[in-house]
């Protein structure tokens, strides 16, 4: 049975990237009906940011009781990424990096000698596909005069792809507050046509994920 980790993290009723994620379940689903999937919603259940009793269960043993409600909290969390054929993540852009709640779940969930790996020649996660989308209120393309700024995609490249070895593909929405902050039929049209594209690449992605062959 394939297994998809599904991960969001925007706050906003208006969630584009919450809505790019629905359309990978929904095209996900109808390959593997009888695919299962973990659903890790960060804002309706936050995790809490990694504190002093987190940080020591990260290279010892617990001691406290804390200490034990933080290990185990780990291998909860450590326990659902090796378990997952597939990971799906979904994020908006806040103050032009990820959510917090986001940060927190790689902060809880990367684990030296688990899921972050001493000898990157040995990764347990290297060649899984993961798919993040990605939601813009502007433009930050590489031609965009404010690509420079953009500390979302650059940072989840790094961390899953070039670190963790996932077989990585972002896909971005962007303009996604012209909707709401412009008068201009342009500004309207950029965001549409911006969202028509990456529904139909994360569609794509969730057809071309699903056919990949679960793990033993």
């Amino acid at each position: 049975m394939a297994r998809l980790l599904h991960i969001d993290s925007s706050p906003s009723p208006y969630s584009v990237s919450r809505r790019l994620a629905g359309v990978f379940r929904e095209t996900w689903a109808k390959e593997l009906p009888d695919g299962d999937v973990t659903h890790r919603d960060l804002v309706a259940t936050p995790l809490p940011h990694l504190d002093a009793d987190g940080v020591h269960t990260l290279l010892n043993a617990p001691e406290t009781d804390a200490q034990r409600t933080a290990a185990a909290l780990h291998d909860e969390l450590v326990e659902e990424v090796l378990s997952a054929d597939a990971l799906l993540i979904s994020a908006p852009m806040h103050n032009w990096t990820i959510p917090s709640h986001l940060k927190a779940w790689f902060d809880q969930s990367l684990l030296m000698g688990r899921t972050l790996p001493f000898d990157p020649s040995v990764n347990p996660l290297a060649g899984r596909p993961a798919t993040v989308v990605l939601a813009y209120g502007g433009d930050y393309g590489p031609a965009s005069p404010d690509h420079a700024m953009d500390h979302c995609a650059p940072y989840l490249r790094t961390v899953l792809g070039q670190v963790l070895g996932y077989d990585l593909e972002i896909i971005t929405a962007s303009h996604t507050v012209a909707p709401f902050t412009s008068q201009d039929p342009a500004d309207h049209e950029k965001a549409a046509v911006s969202l028509r594209e990456a529904e139909g690449a994360v569609a794509e992605r969730a057809r071309v994920t699903a056919a990949v062959p679960a793990r033993a």
